[in-house]
């Protein structure tokens, strides 16, 4: 199964409380040959998040992030049409997965969020309390 990891759930995976649940997951999910993916505009917002802790926790991050994906995609112009031409109310998040063939995208926010039928949804929100 190919797995997109978003920002929100880097940063939970990160910050929350139920880190080490969300670990305990990707690890089993990693045993049972998960596949993760994200892309380099999700790095750029969950750095956006971070915009408080230095540099070098960074990029120690960023080598976390690249240990534990097989793959970052680039944001390209045609991922921003993409996003431009669904016009559902989809998040380029969202689109890059679904460009990417992606089956599951997970989240953690409290956030509602529009779903596409070719793309399915685990939103770890209420699980990692």
């Amino acid at each position: 199964m190919k797995v997109y990891l978003s920002s929100n759930f880097l940063y939970s995976l990160i910050h929350s409380e139920g880190k080490e649940n969300i670990k305990n997951l990707l690890l089993d999910s990693i045993d049972s040959n998960t596949r993760f993916y994200t892309s380099t505009y999700t790095i750029h917002l969950l750095f956006s998040k971070l915009d408080t802790i230095d540099t070098e926790k960074k990029t120690m991050i960023l080598r976390n992030v690249e240990d534990l994906v097989d793959s970052i995609f680039d944001l390209s112009m045609e991922v921003i049409r993409s996003d431009l031409l669904l016009g559902e109310g989809l998040g380029l998040e969202q689109v890059i997965a679904l460009n990417q063939g992606m089956d599951l995208f997970y989240q953690n926010s409290k956030e509602g969020m529009v779903m596409h039928h070719l793309l399915k949804v685990r939103n770890f929100f209420g699980e990692t309390k």
